[in-house]
């Protein structure tokens, strides 16, 4: 709410000091109308306006001591083994906000009594009173003491004046003017405008400049057929005699200033007209620009000097091939960008930030690296799989590394309360003949014909909501968990291409340019080589479901200097895109890991 104040604030300010200063003293009526409705309403829909730049950003070269891998956990929280106390502390209730709705809602339930309330009276004199047509409008003859005014169709006159035909012709074409080109409704627009937003004091020099600008508009039209010397001796002449009280209708006397007769003798030059006009534009645009305007920072594609065949694609075409005739859906309300359009009418910055990470095509693998099977070597708690089939580490290690084609790992994490995170693994393997057979073409394509992505406005808590069956139910979400993993590892075989391609399918969180686009803000602004000592290191942080990062530590340590270092440079990061499950964001939980290797 604050913002849409503020915006609509700033942007009413400068549109009508551009009115007051440039444009009310020309001659230029027609447009001057149509310039103040725009304002007011373009000023109202700008802050529900964000327009996305999309800025492209280096990828600095991760330095080579160190070795960074992004995990994906459970989207539960890491949760400490050991059980902890819990202290409830209920917060005040802070009644203001209350208060302030409720004045508001009574002043303005007011302001909308007395709104109807004069509406209607101009219907009861016209049902009461006598009514003769007269060109297109309707005169209703009132008795009292009162000069000619309008309100929609209906010319209100003094009955006695009228009988005697003591009304000059002028005077009927003035009001005419103001019934033909409907002179009311933006004086209903205006008065509606005052009575929801009742304590913007814009408004009212808003609808002054507006009814002015309809007595110009009025004027110009009775000097095009009338002498102007004439004319003005009639204003002056009938400004004598009291003027209608009804806010709402647009009357003749309103007000008889130096400025209207000085407009009917004015003129202005088309080129200056055009010149003003051109000026508008560049003051919204302007507006525009530095309201509406977001910078949307995403990886800028380098390719290095030398390219190997894998490199030879560039990410821009191996996105085109992987989403190839897919329909994509994009609802971002941060943004406010709503997309339905097959991939292909993408523009290129939309391609790059929403759709930034696409699996590597599987064509030809190129085995299993020395670093790869060390590691796996390494972890104290592991379960190892070949071709998906469990099997023992003494069986494993009858195996050459060379026999395999392709690697990978899933793992879980648990903190115990004063002790570093304890890792899981499960390590799988894949052997050339069964790589060839089942894996190698996995990732040619996206699995689905619409891939939809969802932004919320704001983080959206419990987003993720674990769904229990049979058994699970009445168990806590963490049992539930833990039951569930240990059936994972505990199955004799496992199926890790299927899970693999669940999760190109749900789309996990991703950094707008991939990991590499990550790797390179953190090296920029951490240098983690310096303030963590350790060879190795887990952060873990929450992506929301507006791609904010919240919920940043670094497990096993407690130091809370180092700590909020971290976490003010992670939760700084330029928005993510949340991970997905059947198009719609929910919260996960993401591990970076850090490994020095030197």
């Amino acid at each position: 709410m604050s913002e849409f104040l503020i915006k609509s604030a700033i942007s009413m300010t400068i549109l009508f000091l551009l009115y007051k200063l440039l444009l009310e003293k020309e001659k230029m009526h027609r447009f001057n109308r149509f310039y103040l409705l725009f304002s007011l309403l373009f000023s109202l829909c700008l802050p529900f306006i964000t327009i996305p730049v999309y800025v492209s950003i280096p990828v600095a070269p991760i330095q080579d001591s160190v070795m960074m891998i992004h995990s994906v956990t459970e989207q539960q929280p890491l949760t400490n083994s050991n059980t902890v106390s819990t202290v409830v502390v209920q917060s005040e209730v802070n009644y203001m906000p209350y208060i302030i709705w409720g004045l508001y809602s009574i002043v303005t339930l007011l302001l909308i009594i007395r709104f109807a309330i004069n509406i209607t009276r101009f219907y009861r004199l016209k049902k009461r009173n006598q009514n003769i047509p007269y060109k297109g409008a309707t005169l209703v003859l009132i008795d009292n003491n009162i000069l000619p005014h309008t309100f929609l169709n209906t010319v209100y006159v003094n009955k006695e004046e009228y009988e005697k035909q003591a009304i000059e012709p002028e005077l009927y074409s003035h009001e005419l003017t103001h019934v033909k080109q409907r002179h009311t409704l933006d004086i209903l627009f205006i008065e509606l405008l005052k009575t929801i937003l009742w304590f913007n004091p814009l408004l009212y020099f808003y609808k002054k400049a507006i009814q002015l600008n309809h007595e110009f508009l009025a004027d110009e039209n009775v000097i095009y057929k009338n002498d102007i010397i004439s004319y003005q001796r009639l204003l002056l002449n009938s400004s004598q005699q009291r003027a209608p009280m009804a806010m709402l209708a647009s009357n003749l006397n309103f007000p008889i200033t130096k400025k209207r007769f000085v407009m009917m003798t004015k003129t202005t030059p088309k080129i200056k007209t055009l010149a003003l006009k051109l000026a508008c534009v560049i003051t919204v645009a302007g507006i525009v620009y530095f309201l509406s305007t977001e910078n949307v920072a995403y990886a800028g594609t380098q390719q290095s000097e030398t390219l190997t065949a894998t490199d030879s694609v560039s990410p821009d075409s191996r996105r085109d091939e992987y989403f190839k005739g897919v329909n994509i859906i994009i609802q971002d309300s941060v943004r406010n960008v709503f997309i339905n359009t097959p991939y292909e009418k993408l523009t290129l910055d939309q391609k790059r930030y929403y759709l930034a990470n696409v699996p590597n095509k599987k064509d030809n693998p190129d085995g299993v690296s020395e670093e790869d099977y060390k590691f796996s070597l390494e972890q104290k708690d592991s379960h190892f799989y070949i071709d998906n089939k469990k099997i023992s580490r003494e069986e494993f290690l009858k195996h050459k590394r060379e026999e395999f084609a392709s690697t990978g790992f899933k793992m879980f994490g648990e903190t115990k309360a004063g002790e570093e995170m304890s890792m899981t693994f499960m390590l799988y393997y894949y052997t050339y003949p069964y790589y060839n057979k089942h894996i190698k073409h996995l990732n040619d394509h996206y699995p689905e014909e619409t891939c939809q992505i969802t932004i919320s406005k704001k983080p959206v808590p419990d987003s993720f909501k674990i769904i229990k069956t049979g058994s699970e139910i009445g168990k806590s979400d963490k049992e539930v968990i833990d039951i569930r993993q240990e059936t994972m590892i505990s199955a004799a075989t496992y199926n890790f291409e299927e899970d693999n391609a669940k999760t190109a399918h749900t789309r996990d969180a991703a950094f707008p340019g991939g990991n590499e686009a990550f790797d390179a803000y953190i090296t920029k602004n951490l240098d983690l080589d310096s303030i963590i000592q350790k060879n190795e290191a887990f952060i873990g942080y929450t992506v929301n479901t507006d791609g904010s990062v919240t919920h940043v530590k670094l497990y096993g340590d407690n130091d809370e200097k180092l700590n909020d270092d971290i976490k003010k440079v992670f939760e700084a990061s330029p928005k993510w895109i949340p991970q997905q499950e059947n198009g719609k964001p929910i919260t996960t939980n993401k591990v970076f890991t850090y490994r020095k290797t030197k």
